[in-house]
Order: C-alpha cells, then structure tokens, then sequence
C-alpha cells in the first residue's frame, strides 16, 4: 500500500494513489485468463487519440519519463497518447507535476467532469525523488540521519533530476491505467479481507493524511462484481496496492507491482480491441463534452428556477435511459434532502428529464437554440426562499439490460446563487 527506499537508515515513503474507486459525486491476478477491474462505462473509443498537456511546472527530465511511461499502454491497447505543447487549448488529460497533491487521476472519461484549465492527473514529484542518492549526498556533506523531507526537498532544489525510475514507472502506469477507465484491483469483490480497525485509520492519518471517509473510499470500498468483466482476481495488477500483512483479517500481502501484469495486457485489449473500433464487452455510454454554460435563473411567471446546461452528447450502439438531474445544494454543501413525493431524486430535492436517445447519435443542447429546460418550482419547498443555494446538474445512465443503474455520466455544479424572498 505504501512504498519506500531504505537509505542508509533513512526511510522516505512513498506516495500512495488517491484515484477513487467509485462514482465521483459532489461534496465530490495472474493466468492468461486473469484481468482487472475496469469502469465500462468511462472508457474512451478504441482506436482513440488522447490529446495530453502538461500544466506548467516539471523539469523537461521529468516530463519525458512521464510520457515515455504513459506510452506502455499502447504497446497492447488501440489508443494513443499525444502530447501537446503546454498552450494548447484543449486536450482530454492535463498531467500535473508537483507536490502537495498525491498521486491521482480521473477514471477514463471522467476526465470530461474537469475544465480545461483543470489537471486530470496528479503526480506528486517529491516521492519520485532518488531517496538514496539524496540520503547519500546529504551524509556527505556532513549531515546526520535521520533526514526529513525538508533536507529531501532542500536537495532537490539544489541538485534536481535524480528520480527512483523503478518508482516512476510504477506510478505513472498505474496512474495512466486509470486514464483509460481502469480501477483499482483490490476493490475486487471478496479479495481482500481487511481488518477495520482504528490501527489502520491511524495508518492512513498518520502515512497519507486521510480521513475515515477517504480511508474507506480508497481502500476498503469494493466494486460491484460487474467491473470484473467476469475475470478472476489479480494480485499482480499494476492497478493492485501493495498490502501489508498486518492489515488483513489472515495476513494475506501483496508486493508492489512495478510492470503490467498478463491480466492487465489481456483487460486493456479487450477494452481497446487493435483494428477494431468498438470493445469486446459494449455497455450504454454517453458521452458529455464541451460544456460551457450551466445559466441559472428564476423567472417569476414559472416561480422557479430556470436551469438550462449547454453542452454536447454522443452516445454509442447500446444506449440505456439517460436522466438530465438537477440538484439543490445548501450553504454548508450538502444536497439539500426532501421527503416530497415530487421533485425528489434519491431523497434530494431535484428536477429530472428522462431523455430516450437513438444510438450512435450526436446531440447539442442550448447551442444553437434553446432545446433543454428544467423547472425547478420554489413554491414547492417554500422554506428555500431567501436562501443560497448552488445548483449541480448531473446526466446519468440506466443500464437496465446489465442491471447496473444510476451510472453518473457527467457532473458540474453552478456558483451559489441567492434565491428570492416570496413575494419580492
């Protein structure tokens, strides 16, 4: 789970991926059988072109062991990774080299969730750090272990570009795997018994800073057996934390995994077919992009709001019921909860559109005219007049056929608007 170099007495751990496994919402194995887990409905198209940037910062080293890595992938998908000089205007994945931020990245096309001024991917430069270069370099000069990160990070600014590339590799790949729609291994249903004990919390505190929640989301959460696409589990997955025997239930571990596995060789081709240009396994998918505008607005006559999203929508050869949501949320940042039996989605006061969409169809909504509103009457939950709201719109996907319903498609939310007193 957590990674390290020994040098001379001196332990420097490593940064530990805080991608998370499931839906982002707001706040926000190893046989030639054997593959990973995978989100089916984020991926990409295969035989796609990714457009990639770096945001400003990181060495031109550095930037070249990145996409020197992220280009494994393509050894065995139909994708490919094209990286653009740091002012192009738009691309799918903003690589963001820094410290602070951990290591991260969004699932496949939840990418499209993020604006373009935003990263997409996150690597936190100081763990790639040569720990024991630096260890020895400090011990030379004089100093004495143990050595903080302040003398690592002094180091390097000193005397940068001397990274662990066994580490990097790991990251990078790991973290592009995500990229394409991959999820993290050990959210393998049943895989990993897990003591759930305040020892690990404290772990997590302690080594990454995380709370209970995240603890949760990004170690103990399991996916629905349905992201397996019906292969078996597999601790050799470049997408599998490593695993200390104290913290299962049976002291079941797992080593850091530095190359892909078999498993994941066989998973992305299979998600990216060469020569062809739809996966093996097809689920519903629509496909959010260029969304420039959520206009908010109340209009007296409808007393309401009057929520109107711009934005484009592909959809593919299996489309399920797509759900255009809009969602209310209070001050504090929490969706604003009803028991009306109307306008309520999951217990949240909401205004909804059920959209039958054709397959293989290309949609724009409020671009060249007007084609998308949702009302959302305020006469109905009186109690929110004079109030600050903000307003999140969601598209999701029923996928009815696999059973696999409410899948969250796109997210953006409005800044906090203030609603009218009644009778202003």
């Amino acid at each position: 789970m957590v990674a390290g170099n020994i040098a001379n007495g001196q332990f420097f751990t490593a940064g530990t991926c805080t991608t998370p496994v499931g839906e982002i919402l707001a706040q926000k194995k190893d046989t030639t059988r054997s593959r990973g887990m995978a989100d089916n409905y984020h991926t990409w198209d295969p035989g796609t072109t990714l457009l990639v940037k770096f945001l400003p910062g990181g060495s031109k080293t550095l930037r070249n062991k990145v996409m020197l890595n992220a280009k494994e992938w393509e050894k065995y998908a139909n994708v490919h990774f094209r990286f653009l000089p740091d002012d192009a205007s738009y691309t799918q994945i903003r690589i963001k080299l820094g410290q602070g931020k951990g290591h991260n990245s969004a699932v496949g096309t939840e990418a499209n969730f993020r604006s373009q001024n935003e990263a997409t991917v996150n690597f936190d430069t100081l763990f790639f750090a040569d720990a024991k270069y630096y260890s020895d370099k400090l011990k030379k000069e004089g100093a004495e272990p143990p050595f903080t990160l302040t003398d690592l990070v002094n180091e390097m600014a000193a005397d940068p570009n001397h990274w662990d590339n066994r580490e990097l590799r790991r990251v990078v790949v790991h973290e592009f795997g995500h990229c394409l729609g991959l999820l993290h291994e050990q959210s393998y249903p049943d895989a990993v018994k897990w003591k759930r004990t305040d020892s690990i919390y404290d772990y997590y505190r302690q080594t990454q800073k995380w709370n209970r929640q995240q603890v949760d989301m990004n170690v103990f959460n399991t996916a629905s057996r349905f992201y397996t696409n019906g292969t078996r589990y597999d601790p050799r997955s470049i997408m599998h934390y490593s695993i200390n025997p104290w913290e299962t239930v049976d002291g079941y571990s797992v080593k850091e995994n530095f190359d892909l596995s078999v498993g994941d060789k066989t998973l992305i081709a299979a998600l990216y077919p060469k020569g062809r240009v739809t996966a093996l396994k097809i689920v519903p998918k629509v496909d959010v992009t260029d969304f420039n505008k959520l206009d908010v607005s109340f209009d007296e006559n409808k007393t309401g709001l009057v929520i109107k999203p711009s934005f484009s929508m592909k959809t593919n050869s299996k489309v399920g019921e797509v759900y255009f949501v809009a969602r209310l949320i209070d001050e504090k940042g929490s969706f604003i909860k009803t028991s009306s039996q109307y306008f309520n989605w999951g217990g949240t006061a909401a205004v909804y559109q059920k959209i039958n969409l054709l397959p293989n169809s290309k949609l724009n909504y409020n671009k060249e005219k007007d084609n998308l509103e949702l009302v959302f009457p305020i006469d109905m939950f009186p109690e929110l007049y004079g109030q600050k709201v903000r307003v999140a719109f969601a598209v999701y996907l029923d996928d009815v056929v696999n059973k696999e319903m409410d899948k969250l498609m796109y997210f953006s939310t409005t800044n906090t608007l203030s609603l009218p007193r009644k009778g202003l």
